[in-house]
């Protein structure tokens, strides 16, 4: 069995430690680097682990060196700078500084599936074969001819036995990553841009984070040459030679992938978010929730073991915190606990930028353990068109459902609804006495108070389909294989006000190319199992 040569320090007992740097200027780095960074990081040329208290002490001199003069002269330069497009405040400056002394380097990869990755516990051993070690000391290689002598890489640095740190890395791990000088992106099945289609690194949940959260990102392809110069400009992202395969093997446009989404993703739905973690797959089915608390900015009790339960979780944590209609903009499989919420980020692959924009929809929403309760427009009622057999084994039928004629006058015309399910579902709709498509994202109206909600002819709303088996207007949800969408055709007959239907000038409430309607409560049951 063969080990690296020299990987390895002798853990000699240390120097005694001269004084470290005290005061406000100090206790503003301690807190930083206790709250802001990793808990452990390791030394590229050494491998050895570096705690938080061990970082203070590498960058004690530095930190020493800055005085107030410095913090209030680099205010005053920004004063006086014509171009300055804000006034900072001493703690944003001082936060500047800090993070300009406090360098670390951040890892991406696919892991090793074959040879494994290094753990925590094989670092503080020292003892491991070649092949475990060698991507980790290519990386470390890597970021010490960059400049930095400290580094993170996820394998190893966190202890995968404590709960609790595990807990920690997995709410920090965004602001990891957006604290980092640079992140390291080692693309291990690709060796130019045209491999970047195929290359697994961009399938994985939680390269996502991985590649919006940093400040600089730069591309190593598989024999660990990069992609471009780091000299000609730090962060790869940034060149169009990288920008354009970057979006196509990602589907993320290139005005989010050239932001700055250091403080997260900013001026972009949780449908669209989602769109982008659909298209990945992680080896832990609850890390398809885990891996995406971060980029939503929320907290999440972690619980491997829980399996599909995790996802619906975190949708509903966002929902508690982000209120938005596009929480229901998905299609395909349920949540086993939970039939308005979806099991995977896969269901909310079908996002469309036109449908969603420009929308204020369901808003007031409450899901409750036995069903759901929003406020809508008036459901559209709905009856059986036709139905196309499937194609072929494992194809859905293609169920055609057309607007009720006795439904015109009142909430308008509408264009035929295609359902795409499998035959238990098909049942269902056969079996339903009501069928109503209830739109979700309907357009605002000019008073942000209105209890009214806007169509506008000619435009495609995002619905679910309700059923009812009863003539008691007990309605459930029907799951369907397809993103529901319904266009309006033309305005209802009936333009009163006392009946809830507002047409183009009335009280100003429709605006010239739409009407209002008045918006109701609907309560959603469980359906029964």
């Amino acid at each position: 069995m063969f080990f690296l040569q020299g990987i390895f320090w002798n853990r000699k007992k240390k120097d005694p430690l001269k004084s470290l740097p005290t005061g406000p200027i100090a206790d503003a780095f301690k807190e930083y680097i206790n709250n802001e960074i990793p808990a452990r990081l390791i030394h590229t040329a050494k491998l050895q682990f570096v705690s938080r208290t061990d970082v203070f002490r590498v960058f004690q001199d530095r930190i020493a060196s800055v005085t107030e003069e410095q913090i209030q002269e680099r205010i005053t330069s920004f004063q006086s700078d014509p171009l300055a497009t804000y006034q900072p405040r001493r703690e944003t400056v001082l936060r500047e500084i800090i993070q300009e002394i406090v360098e670390y380097d951040i890892f991406s990869h696919r892991w090793d599936e074959i040879t494994g990755e290094p753990t925590f516990q094989d670092i503080s051993s020292g003892k491991q074969p070649v092949s475990k070690f060698e991507k980790l000391a290519r990386f470390c290689d890597t970021s010490r001819k960059l400049g930095r002598t400290l580094a993170w890489v996820d394998s190893c640095c966190i202890d995968q036995t404590n709960a609790a740190e595990v807990s920690e890395a997995i709410h920090g791990m965004y602001k990891w990553y957006a604290n980092a000088y640079v992140c390291i992106v080692h693309l291990a099945e690709s060796t130019s841009f045209s491999d970047w289609d195929r290359d697994s690194w961009f399938t994985r949940g939680w390269t996502l984070q991985e590649l919006l959260a940093p400040k600089r990102v730069k591309f190593y392809n598989k024999n660990w040459q990069p992609f471009t110069l780091f000299e000609t400009h730090d962060d790869d992202r940034k060149l169009a030679d990288v920008l354009s395969p970057l979006e196509n093997a990602t589907g993320i446009s290139k005005a989010v992938l050239t932001a700055d989404n250091s403080e997260g993703v900013h001026g972009h739905t949780f449908w669209e978010i989602m769109s982008w973690a659909s298209r990945r797959q992680t080896t832990r089915v609850e890390d398809r929730a885990y891996s995406l608390v971060g980029l939503f900015r929320v907290s999440l009790t972690i619980a491997y073991g829980e399996g599909q339960r995790a996802f619906p979780r975190l949708v509903e944590a966002i929902s508690d915190k982000h209120p938005s209609w596009d929480i229901f903009a998905w299609f395909g499989q349920p949540s086993p606990d939970h039939f308005a919420l979806p099991s995977s980020p896969a269901s909310y692959s079908g996002f469309e930028a036109d449908v969603g924009k420009d929308r204020v929809g369901v808003q007031k929403f409450v899901i409750t353990a036995h069903g759901l309760s929003l406020t809508s427009l008036p459901p559209i009622p709905m009856e059986l068109g036709s139905v196309v057999e499937p194609e072929g084994p494992g194809k859905p039928f293609h169920v055609t459902l057309k607007p009720r004629s006795d439904s015109e006058g009142s909430i308008g015309r509408f264009e035929t609804l295609v359902v795409e399910c499998g035959s238990t579902r098909l049942k269902t709709i056969h079996g339903a006495r009501q069928l109503s498509a209830c739109i979700i994202n309907q357009h605002g109206m000019r008073s942000r108070a209105s209890d009214k909600g806007r169509l506008v002819v000619g435009k495609d709303y995002v619905c679910f389909l309700l059923y009812s088996e009863d003539d008691e207007n007990t309605w459930m949800k029907l799951t369907t294989d397809n993103l529901l969408r319904i266009s309006c055709l033309g305005m209802p007959e009936t333009t009163r006000s006392d009946m809830g239907v507002w047409a183009p000038g009335m009280a100003g409430e429709a605006g010239p190319d739409g009407f209002a309607l008045s918006l109701m409560t609907i309560s959603i049951q469980s359906p029964s199992r």
